[in-house]
């Protein structure tokens, strides 16, 4: 028999947030749907101290609170304070363990905890671990830990060797979705061994090459600063010079969408790009199916959930080497580019414009549902758990 899971994620999505950590959800249903017992427990931010029980998806799952959001930002910043100070000292997380008996009073007993994103996530799973004795083990999908990054997270002094690598050295086994991440995680003395498992991206139908005059090229991001769309919209606006016959669709939202699009703008790209804002995993599938290819230009990515989207649809990717596509985007599924290489970059789109129907859309498919379908990477997950449980 499988072991039960309890999936405990720094992200996860939200009624407010429908693509927060999509990626955890889709791990979450391919559990489920192996027969495998899963239920979840996500911490949000609220002003009430509630714990939810719901049933998403066939999923149990707990929404709780720590009351954070009700506190002004002075008393905020020192009551997060406190819950660093509670991690290096390792006291329990109370509201973690009062949302776990909300789900022990449901009859969920879960053998074994996972957490995507160690942090803040693992305080929770910890402190239920503490009490209960439950294992857990960590995936590490945040770009926090990326060589480079401006995220501030471990360059805030004393979090990394007084917090996360005390509480990444409790978990059973440590996770990423690609060599470059785990590698990365090991230098930074987070494990001393980290296995590689990827993300799951559903399987579907790839979609034949349309016969559009305009071809459409496709990007899915949150628009972040790591994204480097200054370097793709330069990129499409140096195409511009050559050709006519595309469009840009960009597909996402965040804090840096009204930059990038004033960015956009100030490049005369009006009638090249479009924004299309925040889209659902259906939304993003039928941009894919109308175009020629995706396109990738991060700085960093310990994964690239969209380049496996790409693949999944039968369409290839021009994409920059920037950690987590490099592993699996090879010239018969695609282009890779070095980071920041304005001129390579141009070249690799103009020369996809013309050559993408030497990509089949059925053999890209099938490459991406032999690495990341949910039946292979449950198998990968369910190997872990097992040896983490002696089973």
């Amino acid at each position: 028999m499988n072991p039960s899971v309890l999936i405990v994620p720094s992200w996860y999505p939200s009624a407010d947030n429908p693509t927060a950590g999509v990626f955890v959800k889709q791990q979450v249903i391919a559990l489920r749907d192996a027969g495998v017992a899963v239920a979840v427990l996500v911490e949000e931010d609220r002003a009430d101290t509630a714990s939810l029980l719901t049933d998403e998806d066939g999923v149990l799952t707990v929404r709780y609170s720590s009351g954070l959001g009700a506190l002004p930002g002075a008393f905020r910043k020192a009551r997060l304070a406190s819950v660093v100070l509670q991690s290096v000292l390792g006291i329990g997380y109370a509201p973690a363990r009062r949302a776990f008996a909300v789900l022990e009073e449901a009859g969920f007993k879960p053998d074994i905890i996972h957490v995507h994103a160690l942090w803040p996530a693992a305080i929770g799973a910890r402190s239920i671990s503490s009490r209960t004795g439950i294992p857990f083990v960590v995936t590490e999908h945040s770009e926090e830990y990326s060589a480079g990054t401006e995220r501030k997270l471990i360059r805030t002094p004393g979090m990394l060797p007084l917090v996360l690598r005390p509480l990444a050295r409790r978990a059973s086994a440590y996770i990423a979705p690609s060599r470059s991440a785990a590698d990365r995680l090991v230098r930074l003395g987070l494990s001393d061994s980290v296995q590689v498992i990827p993300n799951v991206v559903p399987t579907r139908q790839p979609a034949p090459w349309t016969t559009n005059e305009v071809k459409h090229i496709v990007h899915v991001s949150l628009l972040s600063p790591s994204k480097n769309l200054s370097l793709l919209l330069q990129a499409i606006a140096r195409l511009r010079e050559r050709r006519d016959n595309f469009i840009l669709d960009i597909a996402g939202d965040g804090h840096n969408r009204k930059a990038v699009e004033a960015f956009a703008s100030g490049l005369g790209l009006a009638d090249s790009v479009v924004f299309h804002g925040r889209a659902t995993t259906e939304e993003v599938n039928a941009f894919l199916d109308g175009a020629v290819c995706g396109v990738i230009t991060s700085n960093h990515e310990t994964f690239s959930v969209f380049a496996v989207e790409c693949l999944m649809a039968g369409r290839p990717v021009v994409a920059t080497r920037c950690g987590g596509p490099e592993e699996f985007i090879t010239s018969e599924v695609g282009v890779l580019v070095e980071r920041g290489d304005l001129e390579g970059l141009v070249e690799a789109l103009d020369a996809m414009l013309d050559r993408y129907v030497n990509f089949s859309p059925h053999e890209l498919n099938a490459y991406a549902t032999s690495l990341f379908s949910p039946q292979v990477v449950v198998e990968k997950l369910l190997d872990i758990y097992e040896a983490v449980l002696g089973i």
